[in-house]
């Protein structure tokens, strides 16, 4: 094992052309840092600061995959760095440290991202999270944003939570198709009846890709019932 006070002197020999030519050594001695254990994380919090942008990232991965709950409150002030990538590591690094105390920012977060792949590591790193994360994905049921309320429906579909269910039913009416459907796949993931027969019921002024999302979402063992159901309303009722 390679030691903090050996890991130290490395880093020190090269630190001016660390400086210099960046990433490369820089990322070494982060790595390094990290293969110290403990001893490595009061330097990773440190290079969250770091005025290279790879550096940050980089620290935001290790103290991520360490599991360092004292990082959590500067991994979420670098929720709102100006570089997008940090910005994204962080939200992975907050989802794999599981702390219940970085829910209400991921969840403002992935309200406010703008870049698509950057917002839905907020997503994914809410669900990590687990029931911590079920209220705040129930308030971005209400986002002005159709791409943030169908990401919180299948964030919540995925967590299986039943406080959930008529929350997503009322999604079902939403006017963004995008959101309908991942109402039904939510529903369907959680699998409660009285979400099914919604799914079945709300078909009915579908249009025909959210109909075919309803069929397919409610096909397989255990879901018969609701899927006739399904076909029988679709049968009836003409696209518009």
């Amino acid at each position: 094992m390679i030691g903090v006070r050996t890991v130290a002197t490395k880093a020190r020999k090269h630190e001016s052309g660390l400086r210099a030519i960046a990433s490369p050594w820089r990322l070494l001695a982060v790595a390094l840092l990290l293969v110290t254990c403990g001893g490595g994380a009061p330097k990773l919090k440190q290079q969250l600061a770091d005025a290279d942008p790879a550096v940050r990232v980089a620290a935001a991965k290790a103290l991520g995959e360490a599991g360092d709950k004292s990082a959590v409150p500067k991994l979420i002030e670098l929720l709102a760095d100006t570089v997008p990538d940090v910005r994204k590591e962080c939200a992975r690094a907050l989802g794999k440290i599981g702390d219940a105390a970085a829910a209400e920012p991921l969840a403002a977060f992935y309200n406010r991202e703008p870049i698509e792949d950057v917002a839905d590591e907020g997503a994914r790193a809410l669900v990590r999270l687990g029931s911590a994360a079920v209220q705040p994905l129930l308030g971005l049921l209400g986002s002005i944003k159709p791409q943030v309320r169908a990401g919180a429906a299948r964030a919540l579909g995925k967590l299986g939570s039943h406080k959930a269910i008529d929350p997503l039913i009322n999604a079902l009416r939403d006017k963004d198709e995008r959101v309908q459907i991942a109402a039904v796949y939510a529903l369907r993931e959680i699998g409660d009846q009285r979400g099914l027969e919604a799914v079945a019921q709300a078909v009915q002024s579908m249009n025909g890709d959210v109909e075919s999302s309803a069929e397919d979402a409610l096909s397989g063992r255990g879901y018969q019932n609701p899927l006739n159901r399904v076909k029988r309303i679709a049968r009836r009722v003409p696209y518009p």
